[in-house]
């Protein structure tokens, strides 16, 4: 039996107690030094290696400088996936749950060796810098062992809110299928029900510094009840005929009430999708008429109206064409257009929506997500038209020149492309993206599909994870969502991301860029993107991805790179931004602290 401490960059197989990323063994700390930089937080790990029945673990406040205390720490269970012989950790159950003592195994089913738990301590603003120290006691059938962790809280302070935007995408309604209590309720909508649980997942998204993005609308264009207005009349005569259970359904995100409290940001949500589509509010029978603009445009300055009486102003308001002709509801693909007379829709649907959004301070802008046509469309008219832009990886790696010109307009520019990765990968392969999107100079990146969950996400999720970030928590008696290991993984990439953004066109922004560039082996910011390919100049449909792309696209950052890359990327980010020495250099040189 052996009880000790990880830190948070790796993870155990609880079938053989060796380093999943590695596969080495793993040193039995007793002691461990964490960073953190003031209004975010520090995690680690501890492992219980061996069978136990009972587990009991306590923690000593954190104290230290002016014996003041950082915080309290705040545990869960981690629960094993099985994929290939492994188990992994990734769902996350608070500890003290009673469907889920800590033990090993969780289940006598589960042919697991070693448990862990994964800890996480909130550094407040307003905490005096320096070093703290607390004890962990952890009991294993009657054996007490202490451990003893060590906090560096740097000067710095992070931002309230995110500059860059962690984009955990999702469609209609994913969550009900997974929480009887909605599946089973046809009332759902509106009873409140599923509000209070939707909730939950932007709350839990905002408190690891991201942004849970429900699209209103399925791809047949229906709506999801409670996702637009009531509407009532057609041509000249439509209007809205409710807004009671939109206003149930938003007001909380929109005027910022559902985030009070947070250890984040009590802004109201940053971006939130609107329902038009191609058929909605107008019936895609009428398009292309003048019926079809008349009901468009006479809903969208409803939308603008009502938004302004409500003063709901500070969110982006995004709509966006979600539409692809194999879903067979439309003849056009706009979302990622393919063919050249797929344009021909986005040509009429900026008729219908022209100038309406000119004089509001209302912020609904034209979302268009694109990989095969974007080189042909940054400098484009619809990069006028549509102010903001969710690019392929690899297209927008082909031009960096994009950048500025989407900047030059004054557009939104996210990018996506592999940002959920399956559970397996090491976990810098999530944490690479708030650095990918603070170097290319964009304003975020997009996960797609993260309420995949799969049918049985507890022996192993859908795309091995590559689908969700969080999970229901009905197993465990929770009717709404808990974290995974990789939602932790990207808020503490997120926090350098953001504490960097605070120089912003200042002499230290150079520096943080040097210190990322040396840790990720890159000589300058060309790097960060790829050689453009030589059949640019034919229409994407005549494309061929063969074995020769692989020198025109980048292998996942996290390929090659250290385990420790975002840690020790944070640990001379906050150091900089502190004016101090980095703790591994402090280390190195041998300095013990009393």
């Amino acid at each position: 039996m052996a009880v000790y401490l990880l830190k948070d960059t790796v993870r155990i197989d609880g079938a053989t107690g060796l380093c999943l990323e590695t596969g080495e063994s793993l040193p039995a700390l007793d002691r461990l030094t964490l960073i953190a930089p003031r209004g975010g937080f520090a995690s680690f790990q501890i492992i219980v290696d061996g069978k136990a029945d009972a587990i009991d673990v306590s923690f000593s406040n954190l104290k230290g400088a002016g014996e003041r205390n950082a915080s309290a720490f705040e545990a869960y269970v981690e629960w094993f996936h099985q994929k290939d012989g492994a188990l992994i950790p990734d769902l996350l159950v608070p500890l003290g749950n009673q469907r889920l003592p800590f033990r090993v195994p969780l289940r006598e089913t589960l042919p697991q060796k070693a448990g862990a738990l994964w800890v996480d301590v909130y550094v407040p603003e307003d905490a005096q810098p320096g070093r703290y120290a607390a004890e962990a006691a952890v009991t294993v059938d009657g054996v007490k062992t202490i451990l003893c962790i060590e906090l560096k809280a740097y000067a710095t302070v992070l931002p309230r809110g995110s500059t860059i935007t962690a984009d955990l995408n999702n469609y209609a309604d994913n969550i009900s299928p997974n929480f009887p209590h909605l599946a089973n309720n046809p009332n759902r909508y509106a009873d409140g029900s599923f509000n209070e649980v939707e909730a939950q997942f932007v709350s839990m998204a905002r408190e690891h510094r991201a942004l849970f993005h429900n699209l209103n609308y399925r791809h047949s264009g229906s709506v999801t009840p409670g996702f637009a207005p009531e509407l009532e009349g057609e041509g000249k005569n439509i209007r809205v005929k409710s807004w009671e259970a939109f206003d149930a359904h938003y007001a909380p995100y929109f005027d910022g009430t559902l985030f009070e409290g947070s250890r984040v940001s009590e802004a109201p949500i940053e971006f939130c999708y609107l329902p038009f589509s191609f058929l909605w509010p107008a019936n895609y029978e009428k398009w292309g008429q003048k019926g079809y603009k008349t009901e468009c445009r006479r809903i969208l300055a409803e939308f603008i109206r009502h938004f302004e009486e409500k003063g709901w102003t500070k969110t982006v308001f995004d709509l966006l064409l979600n539409h692809k002709k194999d879903y067979r509801y439309v003849p056009y693909t706009v979302d990622e257009i393919w063919y050249e007379h797929d344009e021909e829709s986005v040509d009429i649907f900026q008729e219908v929506i022209e100038g309406i959004l000119d004089h509001t301070d209302v912020k609904i802008v034209w979302r268009m997500d694109s990989s095969n046509h974007y080189g042909n469309h940054f400098e484009h008219r619809y990069a006028d038209w549509c102010k903001m832009w969710v690019a392929g990886w690899l297209m927008l790696g082909w031009f960096p020149e994009s950048v500025a010109a989407m900047k030059n307009r004054g557009n939104i520019l996210w990018l996506y492309g592999g940002v959920l990765r399956e559970m397996d990968l090491p976990l810098t392969s999530v944490g690479v993206w708030p650095l990918t999107a603070l170097m290319v100079g964009i304003d975020g990146f997009c996960a797609w599909n993260t309420t995949g969950f799969g049918e049985d996400y507890l022996t192993l999720p859908r795309a091995s994870g590559g689908e969700c970030i969080y999970y229901p928590g009905v197993e465990f008696g929770i009717d709404g969502p808990v974290p995974s290991i990789r939602l932790k993984a990207l808020r503490n990439a997120m926090q350098v991301a953001d504490a960097a953004k605070t120089v912003s066109g200042a002499p230290e922004m150079r520096k943080i860029q040097a210190i990322i560039n040396r840790n990720f082996g890159f000589n300058d910011m060309e790097d960060w993107f790829c050689k453009k390919p030589p059949f640019l100049h034919e229409p994407p449909r005549y494309w061929k991805f063969d074995e020769s792309m692989g020198q025109y696209s980048h292998p996942p950052l996290n390929e090659g790179r250290s385990v420790d890359l975002i840690a020790d990327i944070a640990d001379e980010v906050y150091a900089l931004l502190s004016g101090e020495r980095p703790e591994k250099d402090i280390v190195k040189a041998g300095i013990v602290y009393q």
